[in-house]
């Protein structure tokens, strides 16, 4: 893939999985020391309560986890989908070259589809 297909696809990914998830927002519970968890508010489209005051995503995480977890809501994903598809715009402009803010934007979606195995990646 060249430089602007590397960015679109991870885009593509990250937009695709955020919109399937509860949209949030999320938050972390310590209801007990043994079985916190990373929960979405009710208005989820997930009314049922799992004794967490909202539907349970995860549980038996630790803080850190739950607290990065947390801080990666659908919303935030879609704000970086969106600028990667903007910085791959740019780079087919500049014939895929990963110039400026378009070299970070190729690290993020290099980082993002190695992470989840979705990768061609062309180095």
């Amino acid at each position: 893939m060249n430089t602007a297909d590397t960015i679109r696809e991870a885009a593509r990914l990250i937009r695709e999985r955020a919109e399937a998830a509860s949209p949030g927002p999320y938050f972390t519970t310590g209801k007990s020391a043994r079985y916190g968890g990373l929960v979405a508010t009710p208005s989820d489209g997930h009314p049922e309560d799992q004794g967490y005051d909202g539907h349970l995503i995860g549980e038996s995480m630790s803080e850190a986890n739950l607290a990065h977890l947390g801080g990666w809501p659908p919303a935030v994903a879609l704000a970086v989908a969106a600028w990667l598809e903007t910085e791959a715009r740019m780079a087919e402009k500049r014939d895929n070259s990963p110039e400026g803010h378009t070299f970070h934007a190729l690290n993020v979606a290099r980082a993002y589809l190695a992470r989840t195995g979705d990768h061609h990646i062309a180095a």
